[in-house]
């Protein structure tokens, strides 16, 4: 993917290796945190516009609570479960030492002009609009079932 945005001249090779790790990560979490547990609909969307400068990556997964319950059994929200995955080193996969890649997404927006929406459950992250800034957890109005991330650049 990163090859393409270059070529197509619209990003620089750096930010083309940043959307590529962000989405790479995102992709990588809906895979390995679903394996065997789909509950409906196998697989991950993906998506991408070069000229809309945006990339879509969507799954009908358990959802980042659900993943992370099994190692964090006191999470009882939605937004809690963002939190905990975008700010704390913990895996939905223990005992396997991991849990690295939703921090490295969140630096990576914070400190470029990559604007991220991720939603799960009822909780939404969101990064400064046409900036670079802290990322915000909040409640969201509707229910999203599994996850899905829209990354403009």
């Amino acid at each position: 993917m990163g090859l393409l945005l270059v070529q197509a001249d619209s990003v620089s090779e750096d930010t083309a290796s940043l959307l590529t790790t962000v989405a790479g990560e995102i992709g990588d979490n809906s895979f390995m945190h679903n394996i065997g547990n789909w509950p409906d609909v196998l697989g991950i969307f993906f998506a991408y516009d070069i000229g809309k400068r945006v990339i879509v990556l969507a799954d009908r997964g358990q959802g980042v609570r659900k993943t992370l319950s099994r190692v964090r059994p006191t999470i009882e929200t939605d937004v809690e479960a963002l939190r905990v995955a975008f700010t704390e080193i913990v895996s939905g996969r223990e005992p396997e030492k991991r849990g690295n890649g939703l921090k490295v997404v969140r630096r990576i927006v914070e400190l470029n002009p990559i604007h991220l929406l991720f939603r799960s459950g009822v909780a939404v992250v969101k990064s400064p609009k046409e900036q670079s800034g802290s990322i915000t957890i909040a409640a969201a109005s509707e229910n999203v079932r599994g996850a899905y991330a829209v990354i403009k650049f």
